[in-house]
């Protein structure tokens, strides 16, 4: 089975919305298209955000995470991250860390920024926003029909 690294942006905007495609990769995670896999920072970091930002969608989150029930990673050694420091933000080094060391198919972020083509590259990852995925899938089901 394919698995999916989704950032801290992936869940935020999935559970924090009914529709878009955040909300789409929720619910294919959900349906057992492939594995979610994320790290113990992302599950920390979300919890933070939602009880600071968004309080109501904290009974979604459980709700979506419980049915999505995703692999968590742990957080990586700080050697581990350090070594990405060269191409990406210190901040989301940890989360590029946690990604490679998981060995996914997918690296998904919101955060086009940090998440470059250059990052893809060097990394060895596929990174791609949730529009990007999903369409990707689009054309493969399109393909298959």
């Amino acid at each position: 089975m394919r698995r999916i690294f989704a950032d801290t942006s992936i869940l935020i905007a999935g559970c924090g919305s009914k529709t878009g495609a955040s909300r789409a990769v929720l619910t294919m995670a959900e349906i057992g298209l492939f594995k979610l896999v994320v790290s113990e920072q992302v599950m920390e970091e979300c919890q933070r955000n939602f009880k600071k930002k968004l309080p109501a969608a904290i009974p979604i989150f459980t709700q979506i995470i419980a049915a999505i029930d995703p692999e968590i990673q742990p957080n990586p050694q700080p050697a581990e991250s350090e070594r990405w420091k060269t191409i990406i933000e210190a901040k989301d080094t940890p989360i590029l860390a946690a990604a490679v060391l998981a060995k996914v198919d997918r690296l998904l972020s919101l955060n086009t920024k940090d998440f470059t083509a250059e990052v893809a590259a060097k990394s060895g990852l596929v990174i791609q926003t949730p529009a990007e995925f999903i369409g990707e899938v689009r054309e493969i089901v399109t393909r298959g029909l």
